[in-house]
């Protein structure tokens, strides 16, 4: 028995560890879009947004919808991971179910909601998402401008 149990903790640990390197590389990601995003901010701001300027708000739209992609992928990578994680964690519980694991985390997830009523609607991936659909639709914006100039 403390063989499984073992092998049970070390892969729950394994997958939380996994899921948590998936959100690590989102957040790094985003860090260096928006370091890129910035640059080509301060290019346009020293061309102008006239057709010269096409090849920058094209790269800012397909920065942005790479951010979109990526955040998306990372997001279902940390998903499989952490879905895993809790089945192991139940499998877990079945063994020792003195532990009452699913009773603490309903209670915790249940003064969360409390705590933070209206974020708790609001899920974080979505945010992630905005953020590059932002630097995606100011490059709409500037492409749009740049063909009027």
């Amino acid at each position: 028995m403390a063989d499984t149990t073992d092998i049970l903790i070390s892969a729950a640990d394994r997958e939380f560890g996994q899921a948590r390197q998936s959100e690590d590389q989102r957040a790094t990601l985003t860090g260096i879009i928006l370091v890129v995003a910035s640059a080509i901010q301060g290019g346009l701001t020293q061309t102008g947004l006239d057709k010269s300027a096409l090849p920058l708000t094209i790269m800012l739209i397909i920065l942005g919808l790479f951010g979109i992609l990526a955040s998306l992928k990372l997001y279902e990578r940390a998903r499989r991971h952490t879905r895993a994680a809790f089945l192991f964690r139940q499998r877990l519980e079945e063994l020792f179910p003195e532990t009452q694991l699913s009773q603490v985390i309903e209670k915790t997830r249940q003064q969360q909601q409390k705590e933070f009523p209206i974020l708790r609607n609001v899920r974080l991936y979505m945010l992630w998402i905005a953020l590059h659909g932002l630097i995606a639709g100011l490059g709409i914006i500037y492409t749009i401008i740049s063909f009027i100039h």
